[in-house]
C-alpha cells in the first residue's frame, strides 16, 4: 500500500473539493466516494463540467496517452535529469528560485521530468499533476526507482484540481493551458491552488513566436510530412529517433492549440490580482546581479511598454520560434 500521508492534507475531491482521507488503496471524500490509488498513482480524475471543455480534454488524454511527453531516454539517474535541467537554463533558474522548504505544485506535468528533478532537493514537496496515465507512469518509475520519498504523482484534471485553494507555495503550469478551451479559466483555477504571497509559473505559445511552427506545419501537411529536417529540433544529433518522434507528434500533430502574447498574460495577471515578476525570455530589463545565463524568475523585473513588448515577440520568430514558440511569465500571488 502506497502511503500518501504526507500529501493527503493538501488534496481534495475533485468533484466538492472536500477532505480526503486514505483508506487502504483509496482516497474517500466526506460523503464515501471513493478514487482508488493504482500502482502507487491516485487516480482522481474527474470530467470537466462543460460539455466542450470535456470534449477537448478527452481528445487531448487520448493523445498524451500515446505520446508520452517528454520522454525519458538516456535519463538513467538523477545525476543525469540534474544535468539536463541544468543545461537548460530554465530548468536551473526555476531550482534557484524556488525555496528549498517548499510546497511546489507542478500541473500538465507530463512525465514529471521537473516534478522529479525539483524533488532531487529532499526538503521540498513536491506534487506533479497530469491527466495523463502513461505519462505518470514513467515519472512515478523514475520516483520509486531513486526513492524520491517527497515526490508525488497524482491524475487529475485542471478544471478539477483534486488540490485545496492555497495550499502551496509555487505552481509550475508549462506547456498546458494552451491546449484547452479555456486557458484564462484554466489559469484562474490553477490560481486559487497558491498560497497568498506564493509564486505561479505560466508557459505559453506566443502568438508571435509560434508563426515560423504554423508555416513549417502548412508544409508538413501538404507534404505528407516530408522535408521533416526543416524543424531544428529534427536535426539534433543529442536526441534519440523514438524521442523526435515524440516532439514531432506534439508539435505538429496535437489535437487542440491556442497562441497568446506577453500583454494578454499580463492582463490575465493585472485581473487576478497576480505581480508580474519576470519572464523568459526577458520582456523588461535585468535586475541587479543577473545576467541573461542567470535570470531571477522570483525577482520584480522591468515590465516596460506593450509596443516594446512587440518588438521583444518578433525577435523571438527568429529564436525561440525555432523551438516551438514557448515564453514564460512568472508572477506573485497577492
Amino acid at each position: 500500500m502506497s502511503d500518501f500521508s504526507s500529501i493527503v492534507p493538501l488534496l481534495a475531491c475533485p468533484e466538492t473539493l472536500s477532505p480526503l482521507t486514505q483508506e487502504g488503496d483509496t482516497l474517500k471524500n466526506e460523503q464515501g466516494t471513493a478514487y482508488p490509488i493504482v500502482d502507487g498513482l491516485p487516480r482522481l480524475l474527474t470530467p470537466t463540467k462543460s460539455e466542450e471543455e470535456e470534449k477537448v480534454r478527452q481528445k487531448m488524454q487520448k493523445f498524451y496517452e500515446k505520446f508520452t511527453f517528454p520522454g525519458y531516454d538516456g535519463i538513467d539517474s538523477p545525476g543525469v535529469l540534474m544535468d539536463k535541467a541544468q543545461k537548460s537554463g530554465f530548468g536551473r533558474w526555476v531550482d534557484q528560485a524556488v525555496s528549498p522548504m517548499a510546497t511546489v505544485l507542478e500541473v500538465g506535468c507530463g512525465t514529471g521530468q521537473m516534478t522529479n528533478f525539483l524533488g532531487l532537493v529532499g526538503t521540498r514537496k513536491v506534487i506533479g499533476v497530469d491527466q495523463s496515465i502513461a505519462s505518470l507512469t514513467l515519472g512515478q518509475k523514475f520516483k520509486e526507482q531513486f526513492d524520491l520519498k517527497n515526490v508525488s504523482f497524482v491524475q487529475g484534471n485542471i478544471f478539477a484540481l483534486p488540490v485545496k485553494p492555497n495550499a502551496v507555495d509555487v505552481l509550475i503550469c508549462s506547456g498546458v493551458l494552451h491546449h484547452t478551451p479555456d486557458p484564462y479559466g484554466g489559469f484562474k483555477e490553477l490560481l486559487k491552488r497558491v498560497k497568498p504571497g506564493g509564486y505561479i509559473v505560466i508557459g505559453l505559445y506566443n502568438t508571435y513566436a509560434r508563426i515560423p511552427l504554423g508555416l513549417r506545419k502548412c508544409l508538413f501537411t501538404c507534404t505528407g510530412n516530408a522535408f521533416r529536417w526543416v524543424d531544428a529540433h529534427m536535426r539534433r544529433k543529442d536526441v534519440d529517433s523514438s524521442k523526435k518522434e515524440i516532439w514531432f507528434a506534439d508539435q505538429y500533430k496535437n489535437p487542440h492549440e491556442s497562441w497568446h502574447s506577453v500583454d494578454e498574460v499580463l492582463k490575465w495577471f493585472e485581473e487576478t490580482g497576480v505581480e508580474f515578476l519576470s519572464g523568459v525570455p526577458n520582456i523588461g530589463g535585468m535586475v541587479e546581479g543577473e545576467t541573461p545565463q542567470h535570470q531571477k524568475l522570483f525577482s520584480a523585473h522591468p515590465r516596460e511598454s506593450s509596443l516594446q513588448h512587440v518588438m521583444k515577440q518578433l525577435g523571438w520568430m527568429f529564436s525561440i520560434g525555432r523551438e516551438g514558440g514557448l515564453f514564460v511569465l512568472t508572477g506573485k500571488k497577492k
